[in-house]
């Protein structure tokens, strides 16, 4: 088998191995939750290339976050003492 390029870290666009190893999932998995994490938003592969770009799925994550953004919004609006973890 062929080394992927994209699993490279220079490399801007990811394959499906790429993709499925940064969600922690199989290929197989991978493959039968796409339509579904489609519909959830995730960004389908970029038509010239047919790859995924990396900084889209990354985007996607992170908009995925739930207690960071909860953190930082908390820390945006209060003193600098740090988050109230109570309040969370």
């Amino acid at each position: 088998m062929a080394s992927d390029p994209t699993l490279d870290t220079l490399s801007l666009f990811g394959s499906n191995d790429w993709v499925a190893t940064r969600l922690g999932m199989s290929k197989d998995l991978f493959f039968r939750k796409r339509d579904e994490l489609q519909a959830a938003g995730f960004p389908k592969p970029d038509p010239l290339t047919g790859r995924y770009i990396k900084a889209d799925v990354d985007a996607w994550v992170e908009r995925r976050r739930q207690i960071g953004a909860a953190m930082k919004a908390k820390n945006e609006t209060t003193d600098r003492r740090g988050p109230n973890f109570d309040e969370l």
